[in-house]
């Protein structure tokens, strides 16, 4: 080995035992400036960054050293590192929005100005140096000149697909709303698979909304684009799904039902909607959505359901309707038996039989015509398990509203034990041990309800719960069982529609058990017996004495909600129901009822209805 190599090889060990030496320092010395700057030592911490940026020049240094001189208002010595690092690091621009918002700081607006207007004039055709200057101007809010960066870049290189995403989020964040929405909606005519990532940043940007008025620009500005291109579906597509999150299915079935024709579909996206509708108990909507289905003819291979849909919105729309007569039930019974005839009975139309056993159960009092149905329609060939099941909990059902419970627990319990961790199981259970509370066996209703409260269908976990916390809260140490005991009779009563012996019941229980703490579930319950027997005004005694003494409790929203619906449908008080559906809005905003209340709101504030564009 030459004596000069042995020397560079010597050299390089003692370099690299100094740089290892030099890294445990700097570690030492950063760590010991960030727990003096979280201390709010200041001062201190700026002498470990001072010795850090000397030693390595580091920008992350630099940074912490502008911020800390800034939060001290040392604001010359921020100048002179600022100052030296353009000198060393000429090419980077963004270091002159440093300098800017230094004199910002200083209230020297026009000095600021000027090297914020100089740093973007440096961007010239570089799109990543573009990048780094408007990333600085976000960094201190000053979003007008990051979107004056963006287009500036945009205008140099003749490319308006720049800085799509960031653009609109500097508009959004100066509350450029309307320019928000032109930028994202440019993208989605460059390029409709961004149409998921928009929607959710609507979704996100948009709101809160409570007056509309985001939701009512990007609607107008989505019918002007249909309107110039009506061949761009990405608009057509968009405004629909804007309607449906503001739960405006006509607006949406009208874009639907033209865009299908524009496109030459088959009516799925229709009858989507139409589902949609129906779950969300816009029945005209939903009506007119399985209509247009039809209306393709029967080798549709949407037609069949359309046809069973639309019994389904027919029973809904009267049996929801309290102002219903006979002769609309008797229009439903003629249409499940004309359906049913002309479709047949198998197991593609026992949603059909289910429905009209439930029909002539519940409302038109012959349980022993709607058992014969569902015992015929247990025996269909080719029915799943799943069914059959379903159908035994429809038979539990009214051998409980015959009085006969011990069948109804048996027939309950089969299905239990064969879907055991299975839906269809969970309801069975959540039955049975509804009827152990009917006949006053709190303790085993209440254990099964326990082991529900798990349960991965949220509406049973639910129910489970608030049965669960009735009992617990009647039935403790400190109390007595008697008012749940009546309340659960009086439970029972009103599921079999024996309301005047169930209200008897309600009404006796804080005259004999005055300190009762079901005074709430009374109320909302006598509510809920009058509002079935169209005693309207008498209802809504009930929901505002509810208000007046108990809101703060779990059914002041429900409360409030429905004594809001009862003015606006039943009292024709379209102002007190306004005002009710704003308080909700304010006073409960976690409510599950906000959506619809908002909903309604809006409808009784005058909003129009929207025209379609073909």
């Amino acid at each position: 080995m030459t004596k000069s190599r042995f020397i560079l090889i010597l050299s390089c060990l003692v370099l690299n035992i100094s740089l290892s030496y030099s890294q445990n320092d700097i570690q030492t010395l950063y760590a010991l400036g960030r727990q003096a700057k979280e201390s709010g030592e200041n001062s201190k911490a700026i002498l470990y960054f001072e010795e850090l940026y000397n030693k390595t020049n580091q920008e992350a240094y630099y940074n912490e050293l502008i911020e800390l001189y800034v939060l001290e208002e040392q604001y010359d010595d921020a100048e002179k590192i600022i100052k030296k690092r353009i000198r060393s690091f000429p090419e980077q621009a963004e270091l002159l929005v440093d300098r800017g918002h230094l004199y910002e700081l200083q209230k020297e607006d026009r000095q600021a100005e000027k090297y914020y207007e100089e740093a973007i004039q440096e961007i010239k055709r570089d799109e990543q140096k573009a990048r780094q200057v408007a990333n600085q101007f976000n960094k201190y809010n000053r979003y007008d000149y990051a979107e004056n960066t963006y287009l500036k870049s945009r205008k140099i290189t003749n490319n308006n697909q720049l800085f799509r995403f960031e653009l609109a989020n500097a508009y959004a964040q100066q509350g450029k709303t309307e320019e928000m929405v032109e930028e994202y909606l440019d993208l989605l005519a460059s390029n409709r698979g961004y149409i998921q990532t928009i929607q959710n940043l609507f979704q996100r940007v948009l709101h809160p909304d409570p007056e509309g008025v985001q939701m009512e620009n990007l609607k107008n500005q989505l019918l002007k684009r249909i309107q110039i291109n009506p061949g761009q579906e990405v608009f057509s597509e968009l405004l629909i799904w804007l309607y449906i999150q503001d739960n405006n299915f006509a607006g949406a079935l009208i874009q639907s039902k033209a865009l299908d024709r524009r496109v030459g579909g088959n009516g799925k996206r229709v009858y989507s909607l139409g589902e949609l509708s129906l779950a969300n108990n816009d029945f005209d909507v939903a009506e007119q959505a399985f209509q247009y289905v039809i209306t393709y003819g029967d080798e549709n291979p949407y037609y069949l359901n359309s046809r069973m849909k639309l019994v389904d919105v027919l029973k809904l729309k009267i049996t929801t309707d309290l102002k219903h007569q006979a002769a609309d039930l008797e229009k439903l019974r003629k249409t499940y038996e004309t359906t049913i005839s002309e479709l047949g009975k198998s197991a593609f139309t026992l949603s059909l039989m289910r429905g009209q056993a439930d029909l002539y159960a519940y409302y038109l009092d012959s349980i022993p015509k709607a058992i014969s149905i569902l015992e015929e329609a247990i025996q269909i060939r080719g029915i799943s398990k799943q069914d059959q099941a379903k159908i035994k909990i429809d038979l539990a059902d009214l051998m409980l509203l015959s009085g006969e419970i011990w069948e109804a627990s048996l027939l309950y319990s089969q299905v239990e034990k064969e879907f055991k961790y299975d839906r269809l199981g969970e309801i069975a259970k959540f039955k049975n041990a509804k009827i152990a509370y009917y006949v006053g066996d709190f303790y085993w209703s209440q254990a099964q309800l326990d082991v529900l409260k798990g349960s991965t269908s949220k509406l049973i976990a639910n129910d489970a719960m608030e049965l669960s916390l009735l009992i617990t809260d009647n039935v403790g140490l400190d109390s007595i069982s008697e008012p749940l005991e009546m309340f659960a009779r009086a439970d029972l009563l009103i599921f079999k529609k024996n309301y005047d012996s169930a209200e008897a019941i309600l009404d006796s229980i804080p005259k004999f058990f005055p300190a009762t703490s079901l005074k709430d579930e009374i109320l909302y319950t006598k509510y809920k017996v009058e509002f079935k027997k169209r005693n309207y005004e008498l209802a809504a005694d009930y929901l505002r004495q509810l208000l007046a003494d108990y809101a703060e409790d779990i059914l002041g929203d429900n409360a409030l909600f429905y004594l809001a619906k009862l003015y606006e449908e039943q009292l024709n008080d379209e102002a007190k129901a306004m005002e009710l559906y704003k308080k909700l809005l304010t006073t409960y905003p976690a409510s599950l009822f906000v959506v619809e209340s908002r909903k309604r709101f809006r409808a009784l504030r005058g909003d129009q209805l929207d025209e379609e564009i073909n």
